[in-house]
């Protein structure tokens, strides 16, 4: 980093030394601040010739200020894309205003220093499986929430959990990656919640949210791990977590078309998860987002250019290539009236 004198000294160099008074040695500026023309007057005051700063070639960025500008970028894209703010791309005005609000709360979370850190450290054991992961049914989680009616602290406890909901996996990264399973594998993994609730609770994370982690593999018939609570027993956040979560496993990594992960969710209802939160799913949430050019089942391909008429996989699509690939003149076809007929890839 390159030292300088102090009249070659311009405003908005980035000092990479503190600096001193020469009298008493109190600080003047800290490492890291970028500097105005009232800081460089002050500076000639105190009679300091030389200071250091960061060469203008060289990136002044540390790790989870590189998680926080990714964090930020990828959970405003998810929103938008599930909720866009347009609303005729919308399921519902409703869902236009719960969008806003969510990316505002958002903002919230990202500038917690403590969830930073430990996304940071998610990122860097697996960017894919892990972080993004977290991020999706982080997205996912806060919109549900929001379409439940649930409040805007409610809506902050349930994202903050959502994104951190996997971090007891940390302790365990070989069961991160896909591979061959096995019951020793398999009884250490439904361990991650646990270490996930003390893993955040050391770390400063309130108790709500805490137990909300906790809970994000509980059934709603009492089935699931690792307290094997049912019904109200398991706190909502973890119902909708439990839910979002697997509906991002599904067509992400389990490779479900989303009308078959749609299904199978759906059929949990009330045996795997709560009724409400499925509800509020797939009547709120844009399951194939407007313009998304889409195959049918038919080998048709076109594109999604209604989601307001119908709920969750069944959107109005315009066709414009037949099961040949062979452009044709455009005909809708509307998947809430033709039952038989469903969007096979997303293209």
């Amino acid at each position: 980093m390159p030292q300088i004198k102090t009249k070659q000294l311009l405003e908005g160099m980035v000092l990479t030394k503190s600096i001193y008074s020469q009298k008493n040695k109190d600080l003047l500026l800290k490492e890291g601040v970028k500097v105005s023309q009232q800081m460089i007057q002050a500076i000639k005051k105190h009679k300091i010739k030389e200071v250091t700063v960061a060469d203008r070639y060289t990136l002044l960025i540390d790790a989870t200020t590189a998680t926080y500008n990714q964090l930020k970028q990828l959970l405003n894209d998810n929103i938008k894309n599930l909720a866009p703010e347009t609303p005729e791309a919308n399921t519902s005005n409703k869902m236009v205003e719960i969008s806003q609000n969510a990316r505002f709360l958002i903002d919230d979370i990202i500038n917690n220093e403590t969830v930073l850190k430990l996304c940071t450290r998610m990122k860097i054991i697996d960017n894919e499986l892990f972080f993004k992961h977290s991020v999706r049914t982080c997205a996912l989680s806060i919109l549900v929430a929001g379409a439940m009616g649930l409040n805007s602290e409610q809506m902050l406890k349930i994202a903050k959990a959502a994104l951190l909901h996997d971090i007891g996996l940390g302790e365990m990264p070989f069961l991160i990656k896909k591979g061959e399973a096995n019951e020793p594998k398999n009884e250490l993994w439904k361990q991650h919640p646990t270490y996930g609730y003390y893993i955040a609770k050391e770390a400063g994370i309130g108790r709500e949210v805490c137990n909300m982690i906790t809970a994000h593999h509980e059934n709603w018939n009492g089935s699931g791990f690792p307290n094997k609570q049912k019904h109200e027993e398991i706190p909502l956040g973890g119902r909708i977590i439990a839910f979002c979560e697997q509906y991002d496993t599904l067509i992400r990594y389990n490779d479900y078309p989303r009308y078959e992960a749609i299904e199978y969710l759906y059929g949990g209802g009330d045996i795997l998860f709560d009724s409400r939160v499925v509800q509020a799913f797939t009547d709120n949430l844009a399951v194939y987002p407007l313009g998304t050019l889409v195959r049918l089942s038919t080998n048709e391909v076109g594109v999604v250019v209604n989601v307001r008429k119908n709920k969750g996989p069944r959107p109005v699509v315009r066709v414009q290539y037949n099961n040949v690939n062979r452009a044709i003149e455009p005909k809708i076809i509307d998947l809430g009236a033709e039952k038989t007929i469903f969007i096979s890839e997303i293209l």
